[in-house]
């Protein structure tokens, strides 16, 4: 089985460029152990799906008009039955219609077979911010999940908790 890392490397590689637009792609973060996300997809159908969510969100991201500098991250969620979620956690945070676009687009790429549910996070900078240098996003909705469970939890439970 192909790693997911490895198979990740590429892209990041060929996506951590800053772009005339001004959309900057600053690689994906497995919010996940490498071997949980082996046993429930493989690279082959991740990394494809990935990078077509990422094309969704560069273009929500180029067609924005008169944002400020911003930079965060996409997090995507995939679980059994095809299903998807995405959190946003910019600073500052984007417009809500610029939001809702990327989230729409996102929501559009089909979603892969996978055996649990899987967690990552794509790094962006907008309107001239660079990507974000810390390691972890951290999006409001997962704050307040992770308080009210009075525990520490691992982020796919987490995720879990807050699927709507």
């Amino acid at each position: 089985m192909r790693s997911i890392l490895v198979f990740l490397a590429g892209w990041l590689c060929a996506s951590g460029v800053q772009a005339a637009n001004g959309v900057t792609a600053g690689g994906v973060v497995l919010l996940q152990a490498e071997p949980v996300i082996q046993a429930r997809v493989t690279a082959d159908k991740l990394a494809p799906y990935l990078k077509q969510v990422d094309t969704a969100a560069t273009h929500a991201l180029k067609a924005a008009a008169s944002v400020p500098a911003s930079a965060g991250f996409v997090v995507v969620a995939i679980r059994p039955g095809e299903q998807s979620a995405f959190w946003l956690d910019f600073t500052p945070p984007l417009p809500q219609a610029l939001a809702n676009d990327l989230i729409a687009g996102a929501k559009a790429v089909r979603v892969p077979m996978v055996k649990g549910t899987v967690v990552v996070a794509m790094k962006y900078g907008v309107a001239g911010g660079t990507a974000p240098s810390q390691p972890m996003p951290a999006p409001k909705e997962w704050s307040a999940a992770a308080k009210a469970a009075g525990k520490p939890l691992e982020i796919g439970d987490l995720v879990e908790r807050i699927w709507k």
